[in-house]
């Protein structure tokens, strides 16, 4: 498969946000989102033993749930996968709460501190690649996994049936 001139892998694959199947046409942005945050969730809680690993799963979580929250709020696919979004989980939460995201899910504060916490090492692929710097200082600024999880689990709960509702 050719890739267009001048789009990434991840926004020619965001293209495709409405199926029409048999004159019925579905929206897969929010539900399709909400539905792989689970699954990333799912995975961030078989791998306890293996810390790392668990923080970006459940760092992947919330950037697909707040990505899901967004769409229901009329963001496209295009626009959720780069610019200010991509991978910065600070950005996501912050745009999720000026377009009410507490109305449907209600994230204590430090639930929200953690999620903004943990960006800086998401969004920089530090928990995808080796950082010999990070490994020698312990990774000092490492949210609490446990918490994200527990963010992850409320965010996809209270999202799940609006997502499937989703027109």
């Amino acid at each position: 498969m050719k890739k267009k001139p001048g789009k990434s892998g991840s926004r020619r694959h965001a293209e495709v946000e409405h199926v029409t199947l048999f004159g019925n046409t579905a929206r897969l942005g929010p539900y399709g989102l909400i539905q792989f945050a689970g699954q990333y969730l799912a995975g961030a809680r078989s791998t306890q033993q293996i810390p790392l690993i668990q923080t970006f799963l459940v760092c992947h979580a919330l950037e697909l749930a707040l990505k899901a929250f967004l769409a229901l709020k009329g963001s496209s696919l295009v626009e959720l996968a780069g610019g200010p979004y991509g991978h910065d989980l600070k950005n996501l939460i912050a745009e999720a709460d000026k377009r009410g995201l507490q109305a449907l899910v209600k994230l204590d504060d430090n639930q929200n501190a953690e999620i903004i916490r943990a960006s800086d090492y998401y969004a920089e692929k530090v928990l995808e690649y080796p950082s010999v710097t990070e490994v020698i200082r312990g990774y000092p600024k490492m949210a609490n996994t446990d918490v994200l999880i527990g963010a992850a689990d409320a965010l996809v709960g209270a999202l799940h049936e609006p997502c499937l509702q989703a027109e």
